[in-house]
């Protein structure tokens, strides 16, 4: 149940149901998941833990809420340490990987055709646990792996963009020839060229909210 109600939440959060920095009411969710306050409690804990929430005196739990600052500084790190695993993936790739990785991209195509949105979302996230998975370190793909689920929320600010999202699909599919060949340029340039645009569409969402002078406060 605990697992459950923070994979729940966690998809609330990602697709706005709770929106940044807004509290989220303990009493509330227990009414609205039929929950514990025990299971909300260790579903917040979860949350934390993977950076969407954080707990405030006085206010309780709220939604973490990003300046375009610290999303760039995210980013940055993000860059660092999949360039990082692409580097250390041994090439190519054993078959049966990349074949499943053809099977999850054909899958994530479909869904964003068919504006599925939270099945674009999760078979994205297979899609690349499955990717870094062949890094040759888990501690390494682990932090990937964390750090990529701090960026939920602000990966999913470009799903209605079709131009963007075709340019995912495709990229998606240069990823996985990439780890059929024998270049490591090659992957270090696919995997590179994957990160940057959600954090560009934050910022400018968050200036159109906010201000240009707020988003580098």
């Amino acid at each position: 149940m605990q697992e459950n109600l923070a994979k729940e939440l966690e998809n609330d959060i990602i697709f706005g149901l709770y929106a940044p920095g807004a509290r989220i009411i303990e009493d509330r969710v227990m009414e609205r998941y039929d929950a514990k306050r025990h299971a909300v409690r260790n579903a917040f804990a979860v949350l934390e833990s993977r950076g969407l929430v954080m707990r405030r005196p006085n206010r309780g739990v709220e939604v973490v809420e990003f300046t375009p600052d610290e999303v760039d500084a995210l980013y940055d790190v993000r860059i660092i340490l999949e360039t990082a695993a692409a580097e250390r993936t041994p090439l190519p790739c054993p078959a049966e990987l990349t074949d499943r990785l053809e099977d999850i991209a054909r899958r994530h195509a479909e869904a964003v055709t068919n504006k599925d949105y939270r099945a674009v979302f999760w078979l994205n996230q297979e899609f690349h646990e499955v990717q870094y998975s062949c890094c040759g370190n888990a501690r390494l793909a682990e932090l990937i792996g964390h750090h990529a689920r701090t960026a939920q929320p602000i990966r999913v600010v470009k799903y209605d963009d079709d131009a963007h999202m075709k340019t995912i699909v495709a990229q998606h599919f240069d990823i996985i020839a990439a780890m059929r060949g024998t270049s490591t340029e090659a992957l270090v340039a696919a995997v590179r060229a994957h990160l940057p645009a959600s954090a560009e569409a934050y910022r400018t969402l968050y200036e159109r909210r906010f201000g240009a002078r707020a988003a580098t406060a």
